[in-house]
């Protein structure tokens, strides 16, 4: 059976979505599931069902719902599926073992939208449903022991403040709902979040709740037993894990050192040139010229593990010509080829160029180019702030395209192209982000997001946090930042460690470990003159925080924190993989702590937020406990 993690244009060069192309020569005695409605159990249907007839009088035209789901792009319906399976796979039972329902995909009324791999978009913006709630389900989900109410979302999933996360570990349910009661949004987390990991390593964040990123879709069954990893089968390709047996010089196997079309010429000749090779001429050798060393990466990001990088254009050779023998000869490109629109707003502009309807060109910029390379993903240090943060157009172009068989076509691609050694050269590529989003279904009410108090803090506290951070990461004096930390606070270690790095048994071994995960985010950083390049400061939504005024809140934000949230975040008294979680009925006493939060800016896609807690002990405020907060 193909492989996921065969990405190499296993995953990118995704052909179909049913299953009489995408498993030929791999046909079992058992039917193959392949994503399609009529595989949908009938609670999922049950929802697919009224999301399009909804829908339909929306727009006042009807949408068949199986034709709408089968068309949807391949992560809306991964996620789909995934999501509803835990919540099928869930039960609903009080403090006695009594039922409270069927499963905990009961709480759901209606589907409002299903947000898929969108980039671009935050982290808490992907990979999830929305939802509309049956009335009572906040009281039913405090009634249910697999689910238990955490800390309000501070940071992320703004408008859906009240947290509650299934029992048992990760992988866990998340649903985030409206203070009512009445909307949330639910998704999967498949991993813990580590220190530093999760700071720097924004494409860790998002993919953390998407089932098709490494081996999530393992993690899922380990959970919840039953999920059939159908997507691996739309890959069309076999999992070629060795080739090391392959004679470079056999014909059609010799890859040229350079591409045809040089960076002299407009890059739609190098993307025209680098498809019609492979699929027209029968050439594919001829393509994979154009791939610069760097979009090997990509392969890298989709397996979730490393490869032999000597093998992987190889890799993507073999795979290239099995293309080819599926989709058979053809004479001209349209044949196997059709363009398709980015809906990325303001970041992308429309070429006009004589293969429009083969592939749409763009001049992207560069932030969002950034956002699309896979090296900047597997080594976020890598990664330019200033590029990240860059609105230039001219240096990158993107061409989205599908391939297509007969009548049958693929998931939308991207393919990001940049001029390298004389040569127009591609440098990453994306399978099936959600770039036409107008066929999604999205019939969710934005929910509002009140405005957060904003109080004076205290200038000694703004000062140590000031001076915290200027030390760590501008100074390159982390031993000297370390010493605001409080041996209170040492035990937070235990909570973010890397699972095979043993507990510390003393309370030593824990600051070592803690010291080790700063200097790596300094050694990451590197040298930096400012603060501002590194770090920046998050919009927190928490009702019960205040924000504290101070001349560098967009680098860090510094909040004024009730006593019962700070207990709450006690590391000594959490257990490991457990979130955040208080009495919100507490009483709000502000004034003898405060929290000092940011995010890095050398990631590529939305990463975690560090949160530090402050006290003051024999007159000097220190961190007294540390968090990570993902989307």
């Amino acid at each position: 059976m193909a492989h996921k993690g065969w990405l190499a244009l296993a995953a990118m060069l995704l052909l179909v979505c049913c299953a009489s192309i995408a498993v030929s020569q791999q046909q079992t005695d058992t039917q193959v599931f392949t994503g399609q409605y009529n595989e949908l159990m009938d609670q999922q249907k049950r929802l697919v069902d009224d999301w399009f007839r909804r829908f339909s009088e929306t727009i006042e035209k009807h949408v068949d719902a199986e034709e709408g789901y089968n068309n949807l792009p391949l992560s809306v319906k991964t996620t789909f599926n995934a999501v509803t399976h835990a919540l099928l796979r869930t039960p609903m039972t009080d403090a006695s073992g009594a039922s409270l329902g069927e499963s905990a995909i009961t709480i759901i009324d209606k589907i409002d939208s299903v947000a898929g791999k969108i980039p671009g978009a935050g982290g808490d913006e992907q990979f999830r449903i929305y939802i509309q709630l049956k009335p009572g389900m906040l009281k039913l989900l405090d009634k249910s022991q697999e689910f238990k109410r955490r800390a309000d979302n501070t940071i992320y999933h703004k408008g859906y403040p009240v947290c509650y996360r299934s029992t048992g570990g990760t992988p866990s349910i998340q649903v985030s709902m409206t203070r009512d009661g009445s909307r949330a949004d639910i998704d999967v987390d498949y991993r813990s979040s580590k220190f530093p990991v999760f700071l720097i390593n924004g494409h860790l964040s998002s993919s953390n709740s998407d089932v098709e990123a490494g081996d999530n879709d393992v993690r899922h069954n380990s959970q919840w037993s039953g999920l059939r990893n159908w997507w691996q089968n739309l890959l069309g390709l076999p999992y070629i894990e060795d080739v090391g047996n392959v004679d470079s010089d056999d014909e059609g196997m010799v890859i040229p050192r350079n591409p045809a079309v040089k960076a002299k010429a407009k890059p739609e000749e190098a993307v025209y040139d680098f498809l019609n090779s492979w699929l027209v001429e029968q050439n594919p050798n001829q393509s994979i010229a154009y791939f610069a060393e760097q979009a090997y990466a990509c392969i890298e990001v989709e397996r979730g593990h490393k490869i032999d990088r000597g093998m992987a254009k190889y890799m993507m050779l073999t795979g290239f010509q099995d293309i080819n023998k599926q989709i058979g000869t053809i004479s001209d490109l349209s044949e196997a080829v059709r363009g398709v629109r980015y809906g990325g707003g303001s970041r992308g502009k429309v070429i006009q160029q004589p293969y429009h309807a083969q592939f749409v060109l763009y001049n992207i910029r560069e932030d969002l180019a950034t956002q699309f390379d896979c090296t900047a993903k597997l080594d976020p240090g890598s990664a330019s702030a200033k590029a990240a943060r860059s609105k230039d157009f001219g240096k990158y172009f993107a061409a989205f395209f599908r391939l297509k068989t007969g009548e049958e076509t693929g998931e939308n691609i991207v393919t990001v192209w940049t001029k390298q050694g004389g040569y127009w050269k591609l440098v990453s590529y994306d399978v099936a982000p959600s770039i036409e989003e107008y066929r999604v279904p999205d019939l969710a009410a934005k929910p509002e997001v009140p405005k957060l108090v904003t109080v004076e803090g205290d200038k000694k506290l703004i000062q140590a946090g000031r001076d915290f951070l200027e030390k760590w990461f501008v100074k390159g004096q982390p031993d000297q930042a370390f010493s605001y930390l409080s041996p209170q606070c040492y035990s937070c270690v235990n909570l973010y460690r890397d699972e095979d790095t043993p507990a510390p048994g003393t309370s030593e071994e824990a600051a070592r470990l803690i010291r080790q995960g700063m200097d790596r985010m300094a050694v990451i950083l590197g040298d930096t003159k400012k603060l501002k390049d590194v770090i920046s400061a998050p919009q927190p939504s928490n009702q019960d925080i205040r924000i504290v005024k101070h001349s560098r809140s967009k680098e860090f934000v510094i909040a004024s924190i009730p006593n019962s949230m700070a207990e709450a975040a006690d590391c000594s008294r959490m257990e490991r993989g457990e979130d955040l979680s208080f009495d919100e009925d507490q009483e709000k006493v502000y004034g003898d702590y405060y929290a000092i939060g940011f995010q890095m800016e050398a990631t590529v896609e939305d990463a975690g937020v560090l949160w530090t807690v402050w006290h003051k002990e024999k007159g000097e405020w220190k961190v007294v406990s540390y968090h990570i907060l993902t989307p």
